[in-house]
């Protein structure tokens, strides 16, 4: 296993994702930008969206969405362009709660958490936007829930619930839209801070786990299959490169790096 640093001095970087054309993006949390990372050239290129861009998701080759907790909103940035625009950013009357991390379905509901300020008491929750661009509360009562992954063909879906240091699994019911049966899947403790998710080709459930310095790796049973040693104790989230030239892509915080593991 080798990891390689591809990029340094980022301002707590968050949220890598690879476009169906390769290119690879990720946010910087403290700069307010979303950065691509060119993987011929290894420069990168900011555009600055302004706020606290956290979880990002593709929507097309020029379109990402990204949680915004400062502006508590849903936006898009158009690559292109360069412009963005605001998609959501209330529910049930609501302003959002700080959205944190996103995914969407094959049926086009994006799924986001919004943890706001749940780090004490259960108050932070899960939503959708469906098709029709309406929002609506999908699951609630956590502890900061934070990143979010659907496995076995959807039916299913983790969460890290970061302040209870651990992972839920629940049961996405895209009827309802609603998450149900909420459970424990795997709890770490201590001061760990699970963050973000991403699931490998052989179906492994992969997990930045901020303050322990690696990526835990475990089967959908919940069992813990290996553990990645960083060069830094604070990953925040993942997902592998699908071009399968860089391996797993890591964003780490202490060091402000985007890593590579291959």
């Amino acid at each position: 296993m080798n990891i390689s640093v591809l990029t340094d001095g980022l301002k707590f970087p968050e949220g890598p994702v690879v476009t169906p054309k390769g290119n690879i993006y990720f946010v910087e949390l403290l700069g307010g930008c979303i950065t691509e990372y060119k993987r011929d050239t290894h420069s990168i290129t900011r555009f600055d969206v302004g706020g606290a861009p956290n979880g990002l998701m593709v929507k097309d080759d020029e379109t990402l969405l990204f949680c915004d907790s400062k502006e508590n909103a849903i936006r898009s940035l158009n690559v292109k362009t360069g412009k963005t625009k605001t998609v959501a950013d209330s529910v049930n009357g609501e302003p959002l709660h700080a959205p944190n991390d996103l995914t969407q379905d094959d049926e086009g509901n994006v799924l986001f958490s919004c943890p706001g300020g749940s780090q004490n008491e259960p108050i932070g929750y899960m939503c959708a936007i469906d098709k029709n661009n309406m929002v609506s509360v999908i699951a609630k009562d956590m502890y900061f829930p934070n990143g979010l992954l659907l496995i076995n063909d959807e039916k299913n879906i983790i969460i890290n619930e970061t302040w209870q240091h651990r992972l839920l699994i629940g049961d996405w019911n895209k009827k309802t839209l609603k998450i149900e049966n909420v459970r424990p899947f795997y709890t770490i403790g201590g001061v760990a801070e699970p963050d973000g998710l991403t699931l490998s080709k052989d179906g492994l459930i992969y997990a930045a786990v901020f303050n322990t310095g690696k990526v835990w790796v475990f089967d959908k049973s919940g069992t813990l299959k290996n553990q990645i040693e960083l060069p830094g104790n604070q990953p925040t989230n993942l997902c592998f490169d699908t071009f399968g030239e860089l391996g797993l892509l890591v964003t780490e915080t202490e060091k402000g790096t985007l890593l590579s593991i291959i």
